[in-house]
């Protein structure tokens, strides 16, 4: 009789020792359901798909994500993907800058140098406003413009120096430009002609007052030969606006170009 009271006492036992267990379970899945954010899952094998449902069930709070990942039911439901019709286009999208800096576009190159291999011999000095540039062709160095522009003078000076002058409209801005001392014209040039970058003004020479063959290059920011240019109508007025504009620091081509104490093309 003993026996059989331990005996249905230790049941008793055993099934309250079930039932709390069962009570403590039941508890920590409800927690696991309400507070669905603070789990961690790891598993070896991710379908982006599945990732990609279990997100968007995620976010719209719905539990059965939870519930099948649990029992390892990976037919969360189907992702559609979509894809451009045939007659849409992807925008463009605009990068922002660097450095939030502004964007720009390089200038265009407009002021060249005046030949292809040159050394500079002489700078500009207040007396003399010009560069003197000679080059190992000696004669054969062909003299091109430094910019685009129209021939305003072909004439030679009191002491016999072939001289060409170019006429330059830079944005609005007046400048000439004039070569001295040259050995010959170029064929066919003419006042009024319009020049480019790439034409022949004449050959390197040593004509006029010159100790040896080479240009003297002269660029001044008014025009010469235009009597409604007060600076530079004559020669008189432009070797004084010369003079006075050294002065101001503008003493050339130096000022809108650099010029390399020699070179090997423009």
């Amino acid at each position: 009789m003993q026996t059989e009271s331990l005996s249905k006492k230790n049941k008793f036992y055993v099934y309250l020792s079930i039932t709390l267990l069962a009570i403590s379970t039941a508890l920590q899945c409800k927690e696991l359901f309400l507070k669905n954010d603070n789990y961690t899952i790891s598993y070896e094998y991710v379908n982006i798909k599945d990732m990609a449902m279990a997100n968007v069930q995620s976010k719209n709070n719905d539990k059965s994500v939870i519930q099948s990942l649990l029992s390892k039911d990976n037919n969360l439901g189907t992702v559609e993907e979509t894809a451009l019709l045939s007659n849409q286009t992807v925008e463009a999208v605009e990068l922002p800058v660097n450095n939030n800096s502004v964007a720009t576009i390089p200038e265009k190159r407009i002021w060249y140098l005046p030949v292809d291999i040159g050394r500079i011999s002489q700078y500009p000095n207040y007396y003399h406003n010009a560069y003197d540039i000679t080059s190992p062709r000696g004669t054969q160095e062909t003299i091109h413009p430094v910019a685009n522009g129209v021939i305003s003078g072909i004439y030679t000076d009191s002491a016999g120096a072939l001289i060409v002058t170019v006429l330059h409209d830079i944005n609005g801005e007046k400048y000439t430009s004039q070569y001295v001392h040259l050995s010959s014209y170029a064929p066919g040039i003419y006042v009024g002609m319009p020049v480019t970058i790439n034409d022949a003004l004449g050959q390197m020479g040593t004509t006029g007052h010159s100790t040896g063959v080479h240009l003297h290059l002269a660029v001044l920011d008014c025009a010469l030969f235009d009597p409604r240019d007060n600076n530079c109508s004559d020669l008189g007025r432009w070797y004084n606006y010369a003079s006075y504009r050294y002065s101001q620091n503008f003493y050339g081509l130096g000022v809108l170009l650099y010029v390399p104490n020699s070179w090997e093309g423009r």
